[in-house]
C-alpha cells in the first residue's frame, strides 16, 4: 500500500490542476505515473492479508478505478481521468475506517505532505486524512468543519462530514467519548435546521450509551441486536438517528470477521448484517459494499432465512437506487444477476 501513495501523490498533484493534467508536456508523465498506478493496484492481492472477507472488494474497487483511470486518460478523456483519480480514495476511506488505528503510517503523511493537503478546503483535506490515516488529523478537521459557521447543514451532508467523523471516532479509534462534546455543541447551535439538531442528540445518547467492548465470540449477536434494533431492514429509510448503531454494528462484524469464523451459516449472517448496515451508513455511491456483501450472504447459505432475507433486501435496495435520479435503469446483468441468486435461494 505504501507503494500506492508514492505513485499516487505524482498524479494525483496533476489531477488538482485541469490545464496541467491536459497539458502534452506533462503527457508522458502523467502517463508514467497511471500505468505504474495501475499496476501497483494488481498487486494488492497482497495487502492486508488475515483481513476481514470484505476487503476483497476495496481491493478490486480500487484496481478498477487505476484501470480506468489510464484508459481515459489513453483516450484522451482527461475530464473523466481526472474526475477518477480525484475520487479513488473513496476506496482507502472505506476500508481504513473499519480498521484499528494501529500504529502511525508516514506513507501517509507524505503523500499530504506531497499534495500540498494542508491547502485544500477542510472537506476535503479531512477525507483525504482518513484515506492516507491519519485519524487523529482528520478528527480535529472534523471538528472544525462540524463547528464552523461557514458551514451548512446541507454542506455536511454533500461531503458526509458526520458519517466519516463517527466512522473515523467508533471505528479506527474504538472511541465513542470524543464527538459528544462537538455533537453538543452543534446541537445547540441556532443556524442549523431542528432536524440536524435533532439527529446530533440522537447521536449523542448512542455514543453515551455505547458498549464497543464486547465479549470475544459475543459480536455477531451483539451487532444483529443493534442492525435489528436500529429498524435496519427498511433499505429505503431517510431516519438518521440510529446512525452511531449502524457504525457500530459495522465495527463489531469487522472484529468478527477477523476471527477467523468458520460457520457458513453464522457467517453468512454476518455478511447480511453488513450489508445492511453499509447501506445505511455510507453514503457515497462511488464506492457501496452493500450489493457485493448481500450476495455473499446469499451465495453462503442460500438455502436459509438469512438468504431470503438478503435477497429481499437486495431487491428493495436495487429499487431505492434506481428511483435516485442520478442513477439509470437497474441495468440488464445485474437483473440477470438478481434472477440468478433468486433462483439459488428457490432450488
Amino acid at each position: 500500500m505504501r507503494g500506492m501513495f508514492v505513485v499516487l501523490s505524482s498524479v494525483y498533484r496533476y489531477s488538482l490542476d485541469a490545464k496541467a493534467f491536459d497539458d502534452p508536456k506533462n503527457h508522458d508523465a502523467i502517463l508514467t505515473s497511471l500505468e505504474a498506478l495501475a499496476k501497483n493496484s494488481e498487486q494488492l492481492t497482497a495487502h492486508g492479508g488475515g483481513l476481514d472477507p470484505s476487503f476483497d472488494f476495496m481491493k478490486r474497487s480500487l484496481a478498477r478505478d487505476a484501470h480506468d483511470a489510464l484508459a481515459n486518460f489513453k483516450s484522451a478523456n482527461y475530464i473523466g481521468s481526472r474526475f477518477i483519480l480525484n475520487d479513488i480514495t473513496e476506496n482507502c476511506v472505506t476500508c481504513h475506517t473499519k480498521r484499528p488505528a494501529g500504529k502511525p503510517f508516514e506513507a501517509g503523511q507524505q503523500f499530504l505532505d506531497d499534495i500540498d493537503a494542508k491547502s485544500f478546503p477542510a472537506p476535503a483535506r479531512a477525507k483525504l486524512q482518513v484515506a492516507t490515516r491519519q485519524f487523529s488529523e482528520a478528527m480535529t478537521t472534523y471538528e472544525e468543519i462540524i463547528l464552523s459557521p461557514k458551514m451548512t447543514s446541507a454542506d455536511m451532508t454533500v461531503y458526509d462530514v458526520f458519517d466519516n467523523y463517527l466512522s473515523v471516532s467508533v471505528g479506527a479509534l474504538n472511541d465513542a467519548k470524543r464527538p459528544v462534546p462537538t455533537l453538543e455543541k452543534f446541537a445547540g447551535r441556532g443556524d442549523m435546521p431542528e432536524a440536524a439538531k435533532a439527529d446530533a442528540k440522537a447521536w449523542i445518547g448512542s455514543l453515551k450509551t455505547l458498549n464497543l467492548g464486547v465479549p470475544k465470540g459475543e459480536e455477531l449477536a451483539a451487532a444483529r441486536g443493534m442492525v435489528l434494533g436500529a429498524g435496519g431492514k427498511n433499505a429505503s429509510s431517510t431516519d438518521r438517528s440510529h446512525l452511531v448503531d449502524f457504525i457500530a454494528s459495522i465495527t463489531l462484524l469487522h472484529r468478527y470477521f477477523r476471527s477467523n469464523p468458520q460457520d457458513d451459516a453464522s457467517v453468512a449472517e454476518a455478511y447480511y448484517l453488513l450489508g445492511v448496515a453499509e447501506s445505511h451508513v455510507s453514503r457515497s455511491y462511488w464506492v457501496s459494499e452493500t450489493e457485493y456483501l448481500l450476495e455473499k450472504a446469499i451465495r453462503l447459505a442460500p438455502k436459509s432465512q438469512v438468504a431470503k432475507d438478503a435477497l429481499a433486501y437486495l431487491e428493495d435496495y436495487r429499487r431505492s437506487l434506481s428511483r435516485a435520479t442520478p442513477f439509470p435503469p437497474v441495468p440488464p446483468d445485474t437483473l440477470a444477476n438478481l434472477d440468478e441468486l433468486r433462483r439459488l435461494t428457490e432450488q
